[in-house]
Parts: structure tokens; C-alpha cells; sequence
């Protein structure tokens, strides 16, 4: 069967996720022929890995092109944009996971580059959510092969700027009045999801939670900089207090779908509407894990320090030593962003906060030393205010 990549080639994508052993072997398992020289190619990748392996204009051939009849593949709800298969497309974005086309102007084809078991939760939350709240771009449709997605079909929102490029902006200026509609959105996405199943945790999911958060604190400690190290040894009594509130909330969480990676570059801002994207949660971890029900204030905890984070990047890139002016920013975005979103348990969400700037450290330790800077200085900030 042709249409593999050498491992040098596949080695070489910026989405590949097995950078860090040699390729031994790449298969294609299947491949579709979409015409006019566009294919589709799922690898097994050393027998164990699968991913896709696209050739030709393969978005454009996805959204309008003639589709063949195959028992492994399925293509749903491809002709609601009949004539855009001779639309042009190009690519959009730079996720590392994953690949973005716009075809014609009007729709975002997202190519998943690993094929993962199971429903895909992206597809699954945004079609679930396509009619019932207006901040999600709607479901165009999505390719899946034996049910494993392949890619999503979503609407393009033109004009749109991503959170880091238009909140970065906003923090330079001294200007949080998108914090307030922000948090009203998130918990209307929030009570949107809550429609799919809600329970409240058990003892034994809060007992997790805990062992889970300092089991990484302890991470945190054996990789970062033995500097940044020896500051968190001295703080860390209090972060294992403060962490410990997961396990003993005022009353137990309710357990539901969530968004899994909440965050500011998530939002899309297109005149005057505020979008949220990107509902596959954390790519690199299982679907099944990605899928499963959690609380609500994780998402609200990542979003919180999020705005602190592009605070540190403001002041560390762009405006050095307007630390005043920063953090006024972030505290003032923190609080409209929270009197929006309604009532919370203020103790577990500062945990969960607590557990989010742990990882923060863990991310910028494997995948980006330079940002080391933000998971310091928010650390320091949580540590410094007590909520």
C-alpha cells in the first residue's frame, strides 16, 4: 500500500508526539483516495502508535468533494457546504498536535494527527453544544475511520484574533472589561455541558485528587532548577496545605464535562463576540481520561492562571518592569472574571489553583525552559495573596 512517510518525514512533523525515540517502523493500515491527488493515511507507527497522514488538498476534498463508500470510514454531515470542494484552502493556526485548514472561507477542517480509542471529545462536546449556546463555533461535521475521529468540520469566524494576540493587548492597556463577559460565557458553557450528566464526587475521587497534586508537587521538585527548586522547598508546607483543601471542600464537587484546557489563548475574539475553541482537552493524554467528568472550577482555575501567566509574558517580554501595572491587571481581571461566573467555593478553587501553577512548572520543565519566568512569578503571586 503506498502513501507512507519515511521516519525521517514523519520524525520531522512538528505533530508527530514520538520525538523522543528513534522510528523503527511506519505502515499505513488504510488509506482513502479522495481525488485530485488528495489521500488520507492512517500509520501504525513501531505496531503500536496510530496517526494520520494527509497528501494533496485534502481539507477542501473533506468538506465537498465526493466522498467513496467504505464500511471503515464514515463522513457525517459533509454536504451542508455543497460547491466548496474546489474551494481554496489554506492552513491556519500553529497548534502542535494537531493541523487546521480554512476551505472557502467558511469552514475550519481540524486534522487530528493522533488517532486515539473511543468517541473523540472534541467532536462529541461541540456538536453536543452547536445550538445551545452561541459561543462555541458551530458542528459542520467530522471524519472518523472505525470511530476513531480523524478530523472535525467547524465554522470559520472570520476576522477572529486568539486570546494571547488580543488579551495580551488588553493587559498593556490596563484593560480587564472583557474579563466580566468572559466569565458570564464560561459558566454558560458550564451549565451547557452540566446537561450531559452531573453527580457529586465521592469521597474516594476527592482522596485522588489530592494524592495527585502532591504526587506532582513532588515532580515539580525533582525537575525544575535546582534554584527554582531550593524557593519552592522553602514554601513547601504551605502549597501541601493549600493543596490538601482538595480533599476537604465545603460540600463535595459536581461532577461534569468541562472544556480540560481552559485558557485565554483558547478564546477567540471576533468584533464583539468572545469564542470558545479547542474542546479536546489535554491532546496529549487518552481520550478516555479526556472524556471523563471533572469539576467545573478546574476549567475556572485554568482560566485564572492563565490571565496571570500572559500578565508575566507582558511584563517580562514586552513592558519590563511595569510589575505594578501587571498585576493590578490580573487582580482586577481575576475579580470581574469571578463576580461574572456566579457563587464558587473559593477554598477549592484556590487549591485547584494551587494544583494548576504545579503544572505550570512541570510544562515549562519538559517543553518550554524559557517560561520558567511565569510559573515563578505566579507561584509566588498565589503565595503572596490569600485568596
Amino acid at each position: 500500500m503506498t502513501g507512507a512517510p519515511s521516519p525521517a518525514e514523519l520524525a520531522a512533523a512538528r505533530w508527530f508526539g514520538g520525538k523522543a525515540a528513534a522510528i523503527s517502523t511506519v505502515e499505513v493500515e488504510d488509506r482513502l483516495e479522495l481525488g485530485g491527488g488528495a489521500a488520507i493515511s492512517i500509520l501504525l507507527v513501531d505496531g503500536t502508535e496510530r496517526y494520520v497522514w494527509t497528501e494533496g488538498r485534502v481539507a477542501s476534498a473533506m468538506v465537498g468533494g465526493t466522498v467513496p463508500e467504505l464500511p471503515a470510514w464514515r463522513f457525517r454531515h459533509v454536504d451542508v457546504t455543497p460547491g466548496l470542494g474546489g474551494a481554496g484552502e489554506r492552513p491556519i493556526g500553529v497548534d502542535q498536535s494537531n493541523t487546521s485548514y480554512v476551505v472557502g472561507e467558511r469552514v475550519v477542517v481540524k486534522v487530528f494527527r493522533r488517532v486515539w480509542p473511543g468517541t473523540h471529545p472534541e467532536v462529541e462536546l461541540v456538536e453536543y453544544l452547536t445550538g445551545k449556546v452561541d459561543s462555541v463555533p458551530a458542528f459542520l461535521g467530522a471524519v472518523e475511520w472505525h470511530g476513531h475521529a480523524v478530523a472535525l468540520l467547524q465554522e470559520f469566524v472570520p476576522g477572529g484574533r486568539d486570546g494571547w494576540a488580543w488579551c495580551g493587548e488588553a493587559v498593556m492597556a490596563g484593560d480587564a472589561s472583557e474579563a466580566g463577559p468572559l466569565g458570564a460565557l464560561s459558566a454558560e458553557v458550564h451549565s451547557a455541558l452540566a446537561g450531559m450528566g452531573a453527580a457529586r464526587a465521592a469521597p474516594d475521587v476527592l482522596r485522588a485528587w489530592r494524592k495527585a497534586a502532591d504526587a506532582q508537587l513532588e515532580r515539580v521538585l525533582a525537575i525544575v532548577p535546582p534554584e527554582v527548586a531550593a524557593e519552592l522547598r522553602t514554601a513547601e508546607p504551605r502549597i501541601r496545605a493549600e493543596l490538601a483543601a482538595l480533599e476537604t471542600p465545603a460540600e463535595p464537587p459536581v461532577l461534569q464535562r468541562v472544556h480540560g484546557d481552559f485558557h485565554i489563548g483558547q478564546i477567540l475574539r471576533a468584533g464583539d463576540r468572545l469564542l470558545v475553541l479547542d474542546f479536546e482537552g489535554e491532546p496529549t493524554r487518552p481520550v478516555a481520561q479526556r472524556a471523563a467528568a471533572g469539576t467545573a472550577l478546574r476549567d475556572v482555575a485554568a482560566m485564572l492562571r492563565s490571565f496571570d501567566h500572559l500578565g508575566r509574558h507582558v511584563e517580562h517580554e514586552l513592558r519590563p518592569g511595569h510589575t505594578a501595572d501587571v498585576e493590578r491587571w490580573i487582580a482586577t481581571a481575576r475579580t470581574a472574571f469571578l463576580d461574572a461566573y456566579g457563587p464558587v467555593d473559593r477554598t477549592l478553587l484556590r487549591a485547584l489553583e494551587f494544583e494548576k501553577a504545579c503544572y505550570e512548572f512541570v510544562y515549562a520543565a519538559e517543553f518550554e525552559p524559557a517560561w520558567m519566568y511565569a510559573p515563578r512569578g505566579g507561584m509566588r503571586w498565589l503565595l503572596e495573596h490569600d485568596g
